[in-house]
């Protein structure tokens, strides 16, 4: 209740918690050292509370004894918010230089060395610049947006799978009741058969609902993790520390792509198999004949069907055309003291580092550093590798042909590493990989195509006189996995040939002009592919789409007559890299060309 005549007490604010609820105002250079101590005045020059120990201090000190000081009852009685100093992050490669440009042209931020040493032609903006205006840019709101709708998508994957671990819990029970009340139809004689159809539905729960805790751990934890960054940046947004919420928006574009493709394999992983009883009809009438009391049928559900995917933000059509602009040559040759080497084999690691076959005498299999412009690794095999797959960011496979076989490698500290070898008895050359499954096509005695799992064991054997193969080269799958292409060149077939799991041709693409020899293909992120046609022309660039029709592609300059044989896009540079040769077509590839691909 109110007294007459009296003013309710004022509430103070804590600087170092923000909490109405605190009755103090706090020492703001005490409070940075952790400790706690009631403001007994203020410095209006510097714009902070004092307790009465630095008060004093405050007066006698010669950098501040000229400030301007209130006493305890004509201090502002609202809470002084400490200045943040907003520190660069050390260089990981040059010590103690900051982290204080980013280079446009890499999508990276480097600092002064960096830019003397590998980054002379390019763009280069100061960060301080260009974080001024970044709590209004579009990119941070986009970031911001994109990390919710992920998170939101995880949400609700989550509440899915918990709904199905009920389903199946309810179809198991339903199943060993239909199990039961048949078992009543028949005599005691088919307890064993009863016993093992039972155990057989529990093994299947069983194995269901560790694949389901398992997407639930994965979906769990990855939903933890977009909600802890999505407070981090909200933290930095609150503290205004600008410098590093640029940095950390830059490093979390490059998380959340990885969080949006792995949500993409989550929402197409099929789990939950329904189950149900079919009863054996004849056991009724010949019980001395029949040794099962019924089957499970299983039924796949996908896990995904109802989680929406976040689409990109701007997805160009097979109708556009597509654009390529040369940015740089490299010569690798020149990396490897002019050895001659022979490209055959080209795979995109991380958006500055790609992994080079050198199917010659050499024997390479080369790591070469985009920004740095030098082979950074290399290993040398007994036999010369001839094409390479990612399997993720710093694993990949290679095909050994003469050795039939393919090698298992990493990326470990910037060194490329052999784990593993598997031989697989056949000629191999190209090589694709698709959720868990290798794809492998041998062009000779006679020309096939394998599936492998990734212990090295034959899946699936795609093989036929010459209307399918003559000389099936190189291999690439589609991003939704459900299509196999394959360049085929050699008489009587020289074409791209669409193929399903099973080995069936879905679609054929012949090149207009002919041409002998079809080599590298790679699909782009228009779900559109890229082929390479190692012929006499400056027209040996052809695009088709997923179902093979011819799409349009212009290059801004005039290539003259060049070979082109591999091919390799980075989806998250943009960038298209292609070995080739000038003279002759059987000339060693030893140049690649890197291109910037645009859509008009």
């Amino acid at each position: 209740m109110e007294v007459p005549g009296k003013q309710k007490p004022k509430k103070t604010f804590s600087a170092s918690t923000g909490s109405a609820e605190d009755f103090l105002l706090f020492c703001i250079p005490c409070d940075r050292d952790g400790v706690r101590v009631p403001a007994k005045g203020y410095c209006s020059t510097c714009k902070e509370h004092l307790c009465d120990t630095c008060y004093k201090h405050h007066k006698k000190q010669t950098p501040s004894r000229h400030h301007i000081l209130l006493d305890q009852d004509s201090m502002p009685t609202t809470p002084s918010i400490p200045i943040v100093k907003d520190e660069f992050d050390s260089c990981d490669d040059h010590g103690d230089e900051k982290l204080k440009f980013y280079c446009k042209e890499h999508g990276i931020v480097v600092c002064s060395v960096c830019v003397t040493l590998n980054h002379r032609l390019c763009t280069m903006d100061y960060i301080p610049n260009l974080s001024k205006h970044i709590l209004d840019s579009e990119e941070l709101n986009e970031i911001m947006s994109e990390m919710k709708a992920l998170e939101d998508n995880y949400k609700s994957q989550l509440k899915k799978v918990k709904d199905e671990m009920k389903a199946i819990y309810q179809n198991h029970d339903d199943v060993i009741k239909a199990i039961h009340q048949f078992r009543k139809e028949i005599n005691k004689r088919l307890d064993e058969m009863e016993k093992h159809v039972v155990k057989e539905a529990d093994n299947i729960l069983l194995k269901q609902q560790t694949n389901l805790n398992d997407l639930s751990t994965g979906v769990q934890e990855i939903t933890d993790k977009l909600i802890e960054k999505r407070k981090h940046i909200d933290n930095m947004i609150q503290r205004n520390c600008l410098d590093k919420l640029f940095v950390e928006m830059k490093e979390t574009k490059k998380r959340v792509e990885e969080m949006r493709m792995k949500q993409k394999q989550y929402s197409r992983v099929d789990v939950f198999q329904t189950v149900s009883f079919v009863k054996n009809s004849d056991i009724v009438d010949m019980l001395d004949r029949h040794k099962q009391l019924g089957e499970l049928i299983t039924k796949k559900a996908s896990m995904g069907e109802n989680v929406p995917v976040m689409k990109p933000t701007s997805t160009p059509s097979e109708d556009k055309t597509l654009n390529l602009v040369v940015v740089e040559e490299i010569d690798i040759n020149s990396s490897l003291g002019n050895t001659e080497c022979n490209i055959s084999g080209i795979e995109v690691i991380k958006p500055d580092k790609i992994v080079i076959c050198d199917f010659s005498g050499n024997k390479n299999v080369n790591c070469y550093d985009i920004v740095k412009k030098k082979i950074v690794s290399e290993i040398k095999l007994d036999y010369a590798p001839f094409d390479v797959a990612a399997i993720t960011d710093d694993k990949f496979v290679v095909t050994v042909p003469n050795e039939k076989s393919i090698h298992f490698m990493s990326l470990k500290n910037q060194r490329i590493v052999s784990d593993r070898k598997v031989n697989i008895n056949e000629d191999c050359y190209g090589i694709a990989y698709s959720k868990d499954k290798l794809v492998v096509s041998c062009n000779y005695n006679p020309g096939k195509v394998l599936v492998l799992d990734l212990q090295g064991k034959i899946l699936q054997s795609f093989c036929g006189d010459n209307s399918l193969f003559s000389y099936p080269e190189y291999v690439t799958v589609n991003t939704a996995g459900t299509s196999i292409y394959v360049t085929n060149w050699g008489y009587p077939v020289n074409a791209v040939k669409q193929l399903d799991w099973q080995g069936n041709i879905i679609n054929t693409y012949q090149p207009a002009q002919g041409g002998q020899y079809l080599r590298g293909i790679c699909e782009l992120d228009d779900g559109t592919f890229l082929v390479c046609l190692d012929q006499d022309s400056n027209d040996n660039l052809q695009r088709v789409s997923g179902s093979c029709k011819p799409c349009k592609v212009t290059i801004d300059e005039k290539l003259g007559n060049w070979y082109p044989e591999a091919v390799a896009f980075c989806k998250k540079s943009r960038k298209l890299y292609v070995s080739y040769s000038e003279k002759v077509f059987y000339e060693p590839k030893h140049r690649i060309k890197i291109f910037k691909v645009d859509w008009c």
